[in-house]
């Protein structure tokens, strides 16, 4: 009797250890997504105490993958750029934009507007903001209005942070002139 006993109570220890596989993949394959959100986000970026700028968002999305973060901004963001001064010199806002943090980039896209403090302004679908650079470029389409009213296509575009200084590739577009009455020292006599 003692020996059957023994038996039933080895032959239940044994079954109580085996874990079923199929149990397992029920956990391994869970619909839990590793997910961060935020709702109204205000980052400041300083450099050598220097503000060098501010990005204002209605919701970041911080998604963590296996070998990076991803941080999208679904609803836009707004950036504020400044210079050593601590003066606003250029601005920009897109209706969406993805950060990856590996590779330091942000990628803006629709309705992507980029002004700058002389009064010009860069419409296109899409920019790169490379933070490492501090350079934002696109090879798309983009539109600039200049200051004084003149438009300018370019396919491709590069600049720094500010706006201040930039680059165009594939230029066409309206350029305004005055033209400078001629003076009469230059008008030669008969």
């Amino acid at each position: 009797m003692k020996q059957t006993l023994f038996l039933l109570l080895l032959f239940v220890a044994i079954q109580s250890c085996v874990v079923d596989e199929a149990d397992l993949s029920r956990y391994m394959s869970s619909g839990i997504e590793n997910v961060e959100e935020a709702r109204d986000v205000d980052v400041v970026y300083t450099d050598s105490s220097y503000e060098v700028f501010k990005l204002k968002a209605p919701l970041l999305r911080r998604v963590y993958e296996k070998r990076a973060v991803v941080e999208q901004f679904p609803e836009g963001i707004e950036v504020t750029f400044y210079d050593k001064s601590r003066q606003p010199r250029s601005w920009l806002t897109s209706d969406y934009a993805l950060r990856d943090q590996a590779n330091r980039t942000i990628t803006v896209q629709k309705n992507v507007i980029l002004r700058n403090d002389n009064g010009e302004r860069m419409d296109g679908p899409e920019l790169i903001w490379d933070e490492k650079t501090k350079e934002i470029y696109t090879d798309r389409f983009v539109r600039i209005t200049r200051a004084d009213g003149s438009i300018v296509y370019s396919y491709g575009f590069k600049s720094n942070e500010g706006f201040t200084r930039y680059e165009l590739n594939a230029v066409s577009g309206d350029m305004h002139y005055q033209e400078q009455p001629a003076s009469q020292d230059s008008v030669p006599e008969t």
